[in-house]
């Protein structure tokens, strides 16, 4: 689960430091493209393209979901390889949203993801993965770091790579124990799905 907090603090991925920046000239640059749509085809017109757009965002995602799950069932077959930790951090991200409840103030959700970047070999050809489980989700705080703490950087460690595709490789092979990961894509892409389809037939 999210943890939330008043406001941001210090740190975070460099996207986020980016989009500290620069997220203002995005919500600009958003307001105007409804605006002009709104003002050349029509309040629905516009509402009836954001459900489309949920739907099949949504679509998306549980093909994702379907996917991932699919790799975490077949990596406990895959090939054992030594990979050396290179990187092993916990990376914080920090999604601000407001509400007419707040008064216009600014509610911060932070999301933890253990980044662990490795390096193993196959054939003579050296591959990368940051991949802890199959599917990228979050973790709570607690379990991102100590994530990090079993791979600290510098360890050598036994990855488990694709027979036919060794550029994909993952430390934990298998759904077990990640049951609730695995299960993030699919709430998240039926919601977007169900709103998206909903609200289509809704509108038209």
């Amino acid at each position: 689960m999210p943890e939330e907090t008043a406001a941001a603090g210090s740190g975070g991925s460099l996207w986020w430091r980016v989009w500290e920046k620069t997220w203002w000239a995005v919500a600009i640059l958003f307001l105007a493209l409804n605006a002009w749509a709104w003002n050349r085809y029509g309040v629905i017109a516009l509402l009836r393209f954001w459900a489309a757009f949920f739907a099949l965002l949504g679509a998306a995602v549980l093909v994702y979901a379907r996917r991932m799950k699919q790799y975490a069932a077949e990596s406990l077959h895959w090939l054992p390889v030594q990979a050396a930790v290179l990187r092993s951090e916990v990376v914080i991200d920090r999604q601000t949203s407001f509400n007419d409840e707040s008064f216009g103030q600014a509610r911060t959700t932070v999301y933890y993801h253990p980044e662990i970047e490795y390096e193993y070999e196959v054939e003579g050809r050296r591959y990368r993965s940051n991949r802890l489980i199959a599917a990228r989700v979050n973790f709570p705080k607690s379990a991102a770091e100590s994530w990090v703490a079993n791979y600290p950087a510098g360890s050598v460690v036994t990855a488990r790579r694709h027979p036919q595709k060794p550029e994909l490789a993952v430390l934990q092979p298998g759904i077990q124990g990640f049951e609730g990961q695995y299960r993030i894509p699919f709430i998240v892409g039926g919601v977007f799905l169900a709103v998206g389809a909903v609200a289509w037939i809704v509108l038209s």
